[in-house]
């Protein structure tokens, strides 16, 4: 009873966050500059929160990270994107040269200008009818409408934009031929759509999301047919869905594991049943782990680079089971209304009030301090960026 309680009182939370009209929502982020994908039309590292001059006066409904751009859906259902949005290579080549030569970076942000970037500043993505939700994913957006259509655009190597072919990259939003979508998800380089009808598909390459063959057109996972599928994620390179009934299931890279759910280092190919000690109420991917509610980890963390040494993982175990997090009363689990997702190795968790917590394996759970002036109704990271929706506590969200 106790996680039926919390999944409602997450329901009706995001629900008001998306129906308020005492207050109006925009969009705030601060943190590395030298990507160009903060917003605001430079490449100026943001020290503090600071809010995106192009949504001013718009009252904004909801926002999704990927790598190093940002999607953005306002309440009267127009869609917009801003960062690095179709080519992974340059982002990864544009953080090494920021990591090994940061004044060669310099030097060619200034000479490209806002032509390294595809989107400098906010753009509107123009859609033949009102937007519901936005998926980012590595470099790759994806557009579900009030009824249920699914465009995408971006990154596509490995035909994730689920349209039909594999070119690097498609540029328009197309339509990606599917049933009435409830809901979807974009990891790295694979996509999962949850359908009206609690059906689940996934596209792009294999291994990530169905079997081992790359989809440039999305498939029905036919291991789920026969379940009622409530909620689909994804995180780097793995995939899970959790039934109505609160069971989860996890596919993917190194997911693999014994009867006695021990891991065998293997990829898991098909959907795994987890046992977990009660029904999941709500999980949250980030790069390789997810956070599940009550509050377990599941996934291994991202590997960093240590100055003077190899390349080495914070912790290089790999949970294929669910892992208990220790809250250690920093903050009530029933609280808890919304997940965010991080690229590094972070979870980020909301509580009722607003204030706004981070998980990850180095230093655990703390909050998030650079937050503590703002009502926060959604918060999640990129490459260096933090973006999150929401008010300032000063000014009520009035405008």
């Amino acid at each position: 009873m106790a996680s039926v309680h919390l999944a409602r009182r997450m329901l009706e939370y995001v629900a008001s966050c998306t129906h308020s009209t005492s207050s109006k929502n925009t969009l705030y982020s601060y943190g590395d500059g030298y990507l160009g994908t903060l917003g605001h039309g430079n490449y100026d590292a943001v020290d503090a929160p600071k809010a995106l001059a192009a949504f001013e006066g718009l009252d904004l409904a909801q926002a999704s990270t990927g790598w190093s751009h940002t999607g953005v859906v306002d309440v009267q259902g127009k869609a917009y994107v801003f960062g690095r949005s179709h080519h992974f290579k340059n982002v990864i080549r544009a953080i090494n040269m920021h990591r090994f030569a940061p004044w060669f970076l310099d030097f060619a942000n200034k000479l490209g200008g806002a032509r390294s970037v595809e989107a400098f500043l906010p753009v509107e993505v123009l859609l033949p009818e009102k937007v519901a939700e936005v998926a980012c994913g590595s470099t790759l957006s994806l557009f579900r409408t009030e009824s249920g259509v699914l465009y995408a655009n971006g990154g596509n190597y490995y035909g994730q934009c689920g349209v039909g072919h594999e070119n690097s990259s498609v540029w328009e939003a197309e339509r990606v031929k599917l049933p009435p979508v409830a809901q979807v998800a974009a990891g790295y380089q694979h996509v999962l759509a949850l359908t009206t009808e609690g059906q689940v598909y996934s596209w792009g390459k294999g291994e990530r999301g169905h079997g081992t063959v790359n989809l440039s057109a999305p498939q029905q996972l036919v291991a789920l047919r026969d379940m009622q599928v409530r909620y689909v994620d994804v995180g780097f390179n793995y995939s899970l869905a959790i039934t109505v009934e609160g069971e989860l299931y996890v596919w993917g890279k190194l997911m693999g594991a014994d009867q006695h759910g021990r891991k065998n280092g293997e990829d898991q190919i098909t959907p795994r049943l987890v046992r977990t000690s009660a029904p999941v109420v709500a999980a949250k991917s980030s790069h390789f782990h997810t956070l599940i509610l009550t509050v377990w980890v599941l996934g291994r963390s991202q590997a960093v680079h240590l100055t003077g040494e190899k390349t080495g993982r914070t912790n290089p175990e790999v949970h294929v089971s669910p892992m208990a997090v220790d809250v250690g009363g920093v903050l009530d689990p029933k609280r808890i209304v919304r997940l965010g997702k991080g690229v590094h190795n972070t979870s980020i968790i909301l509580v009722d009030d607003g204030r706004v917590f981070a998980w990850d394996w180095k230093d655990g759970l703390h909050r998030v301090d650079a937050l503590s002036g703002y009502h926060v109704e959604s918060y999640e990271t990129g490459f260096g960026s933090n973006v999150f929706l929401g008010h300032s506590k000063a000014t009520n969200g009035q405008v």
